[in-house]
């Protein structure tokens, strides 16, 4: 076996020593300096600082662990370097004449020509392959980065992610309270697409109001969506729409009826206990009611 070169040993060594030193900087310093360094240069929103404080978290622990296995790695490869160096000359090799092409045309010159173009066009795609494989993996952590101060180990199920905090609260509220074969009747100036969604299998029933069909909400209620309330609904429109619960589901100020606030008392205690506030009165109605003699 070949002995690896002199100056092969000495680039390991100078990674391997530059590879101690980064991961005893991002070990030996706390986390809270580097959240503080990323707080200090976000912008002045409170989200930008919580995104920043939180990806900086991540960066750490994944610099961290990426340091860990870069020195496994490397030290591995340097007590093996003289076999690593054989099998990376050998690989290269390889590479090289299995990508090697040649023509089968009878004029050698253009044998030659063609077999020439045929070997730079498959190596030069197996290195955009290489490429796009290293932007796609640094997209992927980047993306990663961004994210974690919102799912970190949890799935968009679970975080429910890009919706008001009252949808997300009433969509917790109605998977702990209702069954997933559950059809509900819902009256509502909300649009309920994510609450559909998410609340899958359970099917979300909901006449919308024609003036509201194409309107686009804005938030905190700033722009009023025209609404049926329950008694709004004629026979005919209750008979196409089976159900087995219904839901009052308003917000807009217009909609709240202040003395309807505390009729479900389902819906109370289930905000009270996620806020841990036992005073608490939610500002917009939510109220779920099981159909007679559909539901135990």
């Amino acid at each position: 076996m070949p002995q690896c070169d002199w100056r092969v040993r000495g680039l390991m060594l100078v990674w391997i020593g530059f590879t101690l030193l980064v991961t005893g900087f991002v070990w030996i310093v706390p986390i809270e300096v580097f959240q503080q360094w990323a707080f200090d240069r976000a912008g002045q929103g409170q989200f930008e600082r919580f995104e920043a404080v939180g990806s900086a978290e991540f960066s750490v622990w994944l610099s961290r662990i990426a340091c860990l296995a870069a020195i496994f790695v490397s030290g591995i490869v340097w007590w093996n370097l003289d076999r690593w160096a054989n099998f990376a000359a050998e690989t290269w090799a390889g590479l090289r004449a299995v990508t090697l092409s040649s023509s089968a045309s009878n004029n050698s010159t253009s044998r030659s020509l063609v077999g020439r173009l045929r070997t730079l066009g498959g190596r030069a795609l197996l290195i955009v392959w290489g490429v796009l494989f290293v932007v796609h993996f640094a997209n992927g952590i980047r993306e990663r980065i961004h994210e974690w101060p919102y799912f970190r180990f949890n799935s968009g199920d679970v975080v429910l992610p890009n919706i008001s905090d009252s949808n997300r609260a009433v969509i917790r509220y109605l998977r702990e309270a209702t069954p997933e074969n559950a059809r509900i009747l819902v009256a509502s100036d909300q649009k309920l697409f994510f609450l559909s969604y998410y609340l899958r299998p359970r099917v979300l029933l909901h006449r919308m109001h024609p003036e509201s069909e194409h309107v686009i909400p804005l938030k905190d209620q700033e722009r009023k969506l025209n609404a049926y309330r329950l008694e709004d609904l004629s026979p005919h429109d209750l008979e196409q729409m089976p159900h087995d619960y219904t839901l009052e589901y308003f917000e807009h100020p217009d909609f709240v009826e202040r003395g309807r606030l505390l009729e479900d008392r389902g819906w109370i205690e289930f905000m009270r206990r996620r806020e841990q506030n036992p005073t608490l009165i939610p500002p917009y109605v939510v109220r779920l009611r099981p159909v007679e003699g559909t539901r135990p």
